[in-house]
């Protein structure tokens, strides 16, 4: 009865007329846009004081419920959902509720409240709110004529999920709190009457909760197995999970959360299963393989590719042993002309159920001869219908799906013997029968000696970030889950191998690409530490979204895998 009781007050909201969808309103002091029905909605049932201002953008977002447009307010979050009418277009989050359980707390497992005088006895909850609280409780609401008073703060906030007590908010201060189910309400009696009773920042919490008050801020995790540490975000940890692999490379998972890696030094493919303490042992699967760089599950059947060919895998014995190989693509492009030649082949599914094979140039810098060489090029599941998906890449090896998009992106790495300087190594919106450049040009168009050819660079796609030369970004994924913080949906995570050739080395981690309006807007790291010095002891190269929300990254400078995890700001 709660629940639907909750649910039905929960979509309650003004039926008004859709707002233009041309009318916005720009908040300077977090530099975000509120728009159309969602602004319309903010400024009717208490604006600032209620909401706060905007701290993302409006966008696509996968919730416990599924995929909605969403945007994140200081103290909520809007959920749009336009296949609905108006009343049910617009509904707010349960942040409160949310917050609770990832601190552990069940709001049916705290202290019950009794009845008494002077204050309100919710039954559905078992808990009471009373002074200073119940009068900001009755006072505010949502804007909708057909409920009562009660039925419009109900609406709003939600039901009272604890009792109140005296607690640290997440700016460092000890005020009483009582939490509800779409709110936490704070007491500061030093501020003056009218604003003694405040709203948290369950949104901004929820959102970002590390570093939503300042810049990012990182702290060392000892790893005993390796010898050394790591820094991470604040929040986070990060553990080793497998050692001894030789030089993994990139990863996938199966549903039931079996872990399978491309092993290059071994020639095999690997499995991990998933237990009780993490993973077990490393099981072979397959082996023999050239290079098999890069492991997928297209329409559920496990996929190799290795330098010359693409395998799928089949009939697994108890032990994970495929007993059963069939050649899919026979014929990938194979040979090197001078050092730089490349020799790994990166396959991933695409929403369209085609195959995506990156392929790499055999050179430096050269007119190839195999036109499949520095594209990206697609087939169909069976290995049938070869098409050439983009070109004019030198070295594309990691390329992923921006997720509720049908946008491929690919990290390129540029060429060498400019100095150390350049080029920028690229992330790139990879579009079909675009030309990024290469062997031509590098960066914003400039032509490479060897060629000189202005007008030839003219007509080749930009990159839509750069990264610091010879850094060597290896994997690309887009984070798509909920065990990070919201505000990392979206956003590209990126193996940074590390260089070689540097006087001064660079790179040796994995960084987080932040993405709004569906473009790359800033960098930092995620995890870093590989590099002592002038010394590194590992170089992180695939990354991988798990099933549980955490990452998973290899290193094949040190044959280990890693799993960064979200554990709380605090």
């Amino acid at each position: 009865m709660l629940r639907l009781y909750a649910l039905m007050l929960c979509v309650m909201v003004l039926a008004i007329p859709p707002a233009s969808a041309e009318r916005s309103r720009t908040f300077p002091e977090t530099g975000f846009s509120v728009g159309g029905r969602l602004l319309d909605f903010w400024e009717r049932n208490g604006g600032l004081p209620v909401f706060g201002l905007p701290v993302s953008e409006e966008r696509g977002e996968r919730t416990a419920e599924g995929r909605f447009p969403v945007q994140h307010f200081e103290r909520q979050r809007f959920e749009r959902h336009p296949e609905n009418a108006a009343p049910y277009d617009v509904l707010l989050g349960r942040l409160g509720d949310e917050l609770l359980r990832k601190a552990g707390r069940d709001w049916r497992a705290e202290p019950a409240g009794m009845p008494r005088g002077g204050c309100q006895f919710f039954g559905e909850t078992r808990h009471i709110v009373c002074a200073p609280f119940l009068g900001y409780w009755q006072r505010n609401g949502l804007l909708d004529p057909r409920l009562n008073a009660y039925q419009r703060s109900l609406a709003l906030f939600g039901f009272p999920l604890t009792e109140p007590a005296v607690e640290l908010n997440s700016s460092g201060d000890r005020v009483l709190t009582q939490w509800f189910e779409r709110a936490r309400f704070e007491f500061h009696p030093s501020n003056p009457p009218a604003y003694r009773v405040l709203l948290g920042r369950l949104g901004a919490d929820a959102y970002d909760p590390a570093n939503s008050a300042g810049p990012t801020r990182y702290h060392a995790v000892s790893l005993p197995e390796a010898g050394h540490s790591l820094e991470v975000q604040v929040g986070f940890t990060i553990e080793v999970i497998a050692s001894g692999l030789g030089r993994p490379r990139f990863m996938t998972m199966d549903s039931a959360s079996n872990l399978y890696v491309g092993d290059v030094a071994g020639g095999r493919v690997l499995r991990l299963r998933p237990g009780a303490q993490g993973f077990g042992s490393p099981e072979l699967v397959a082996d023999g393989f050239t290079v098999p760089h890069s492991v997928a599950f297209v329409n559920g059947q496990l996929y190799v590719a290795a330098e010359r060919q693409i395998v799928r895998l089949a009939g697994f014995d108890a032990a994970g042993r495929a007993q059963t190989r069939q050649v899919i693509v026979p014929d990938l492009p194979t040979g090197a002309t001078d050092l730089y030649g490349h020799q790994t082949r990166t396959l991933i599914q695409g929403p369209d159920g085609k195959m995506y094979v990156s392929i790499g140039s055999s050179c430096d810098v050269c007119v190839e001869t195999d036109p499949r060489r520095g594209t990206v090029t697609r087939y169909n599941p069976d290995g049938s219908g070869q098409e050439i998906f983009v070109r004019g890449l030198r070295n594309s090896i990691g390329i992923a799906f921006r997720p509720g998009t049908d946008e491929l992106w690919g990290v390129d790495n540029g060429r060498n013997l400019l100095g150390d300087d350049r080029p920028p190594e690229e992330l790139n919106h990879l579009q079909l029968g675009k030309d990024y450049g290469w062997p031509y040009c590098y960066g914003n168009r400039t032509p490479n000696p060897e060629f000189n050819n202005q007008a030839r660079c003219d007509a080749t796609a930009l990159p839509e970030w750069t990264m610091a030369p010879h850094t060597a970004p290896l994997g690309l994924a887009f984070y798509d889950n909920l065990q990070f913080p919201p505000s990392f949906q979206g956003d590209a995570l990126v193996g940074v191998h590390g260089s070689s050739e540097l006087a001064q080395p660079k790179g040796y981690n994995v960084v987080r690409i932040h993405f709004q309006s569906g473009k790359p807007v800033r960098q930092e790291d995620l995890v870093r530490g590989w590099l002592v010095g002038k010394q590194a002891w590992g170089r992180p190269v695939g990354v991988l979204v798990a099933n549980d929300g955490s990452v998973i990254i290899s290193d094949d400078g040190s044959g280990r895998l890693y799993r960064l995890r979200y554990t709380g700001a605090r």
